[in-house]
C-alpha cells in the first residue's frame, strides 16, 4: 500500500511544481526578459507543462476510485458533501489571501492576467463552484480546477449510487456494474467530449483523464477490472489516432504506471518524507501560488532589477517560496480546518441518525 502512496506522492509533487513553472512563464514582467534570453525555455514551460494537470486529473480520479473501492455505495449526499468540505477550506482562504495580494500592485501592474477588483457576484459563483458555468472571470489561476474536481466525483458518486447497488453486488459479485459504467463513460469521453474545448467547464471533458484514474486503481482487485482497464486503454490508444491529443496521451501513460507500477517496500527514507509533505501540501501549493506570482512581480516592478539572469533568478526564488507557503497553508491551514470539518460532520451526522 506504500508504495502505492510513494508513486501517487512522486506524481503529485511532479505535476504541482510544473504547474507553478508554466504560470511562472505565463504571468509577470519577468518573463518578458527571460524569454528574451532562453525563447526555448519560456516556450516549453507555457505550452508543455500545462499539461501536468492531467496529471493531477488521473491521480483524482485513482485516490477518488479507492475511495469507493470494494463496498457499495448505498447515500449519495453526505459523500459528495464530504469532499466538498474536503475541497473548499482552503480552496477559499486561497481566494482571500489572493485578492489582498492583487489589490497591492494594481497601480504599479497593468496587466490582462491581473484580476479585477472581487465583486460579490463573482464570490458567490466562487463559493458554490459555478463561476466557469456561468463564464465569471476566475479570482485566480487554480481555481477551475477545484470545480471540475468536485464534477468529477459527483459524476462518479452518481454511478457508483445507481450502478452499486447492494442487488447488483450480490448478482454481479461485487462492483462489476459499475467498473463497466465508469468504462463507457471514460470511452465517451475520450472519443467525444474530450475533442471539444467547448465541453471544457464540465466534467464530461476530462472525465477520461479521471476514468483513466479511477480504473487504474480497480484494476488489481480482480481479473475482470483488470481487463476492464486494459479494454479503455485500447479504446484511448484508438480515440489518439482519430485525433492526437498530447493531453491525452499524458494521462494514459500516467494511468497506466498507475495501473502496473512495481509493490515495493513499506520502508520510510528521509527522501520519502519529504516527497510525502511536499505531496500532501501540493494541493495548497497549487491554490495559493498564483499569490506569489503576483507578489513577486510586484517586487520586480518597484525594484531596479534587470537582467535575464536576474529575472530567472527570482522565479527560482517565487518557485522555492510557493513551495514554502503551500507547506505552511497545509500544516497551519488546511491539515487542522479538515480535522474540525471531519469532526463537525461527524457529530452531526450522529445527531441526525
Amino acid at each position: 500500500m506504500f508504495q502505492r502512496s510513494f508513486t501517487v506522492d512522486i506524481l503529485k509533487v511532479i505535476a504541482a511544481q510544473l504547474i507553478v513553472w508554466h504560470h511562472l512563464a505565463a504571468y509577470g514582467p519577468m518573463t518578458e526578459l527571460i524569454q528574451s534570453q532562453w525563447p526555448n525555455l519560456i516556450e516549453h514551460l507555457y505550452y508543455d507543462a500545462r499539461l501536468a494537470v492531467q496529471i493531477f486529473l488521473v491521480v483524482a480520479g485513482f485516490l477518488a476510485g479507492q475511495s469507493v473501492n470494494n463496498r457499495p455505495v448505498t447515500e449519495f449526499a453526505p459523500p459528495i458533501f464530504r469532499r466538498y468540505l474536503r475541497l473548499t477550506p482552503i480552496y477559499y482562504l486561497s481566494i482571500l489571501l489572493i485578492s489582498l495580494a492583487v489589490a497591492l500592485p494594481r497601480p504599479y501592474i497593468q496587466a490582462e492576467w491581473l484580476p479585477e477588483p472581487v465583486t460579490w457576484g463573482e464570490l458567490g459563483a466562487h463559493f458554490f463552484l459555478l463561476h466557469a458555468i456561468l463564464n465569471i472571470p476566475a479570482l485566480s489561476s487554480g481555481v477551475w480546477y477545484v470545480a471540475i474536481d468536485f464534477q468529477l466525483y459527483v459524476v462518479l458518486i452518481a454511478l457508483a449510487y445507481i450502478l452499486q447497488t447492494p442487488k447488483n453486488w450480490m448478482r454481479f459479485g461485487g462492483s462489476r456494474v459499475l467498473s463497466i459504467g465508469v468504462a463507457i463513460v471514460c470511452a465517451t469521453s475520450m472519443l467525444w467530449f474530450n475533442r471539444f474545448e467547448s465541453y471544457d467547464d464540465w466534467a464530461i471533458y476530462f472525465f477520461g483523464a479521471y476514468g483513466l484514474g479511477v480504473l487504474a486503481a480497480w484494476s488489481r482487485r480482480s481479473r475482470f477490472d483488470a481487463t476492464i482497464f486494459w479494454c479503455v486503454v485500447a479504446i484511448a490508444l484508438c480515440a489518439l489516432w482519430i485525433d492526437l491529443r498530447a493531453r491525452l496521451a499524458l494521462a494514459l501513460l500516467t494511468a497506466t504506471w498507475l495501473a502496473i507500477r512495481p509493490k515495493g517496500t513499506d520502508h520510510w527514507t528521509p527522501m520519502k518524507r519529504v516527497l510525502h509533505r511536499l505531496s500532501s501540501s501540493a494541493y495548497a501549493q497549487f491554490l495559493s501560488h498564483f499569490g506569489v506570482i503576483v507578489v513577486f512581480s510586484y517586487m520586480w516592478k518597484v525594484s531596479q532589477f534587470s537582467g535575464a539572469t536576474t529575472a530567472l533568478g527570482i522565479c527560482i526564488f517565487a518557485w522555492a517560496c510557493s513551495m514554502g507557503l503551500g507547506l505552511f497553508l497545509y500544516e497551519k491551514a488546511e491539515l487542522p480546518m479538515h480535522h474540525w470539518l471531519t469532526h463537525q460532520f461527524k457529530k452531526l451526522s450522529l445527531r441526525l441518525k
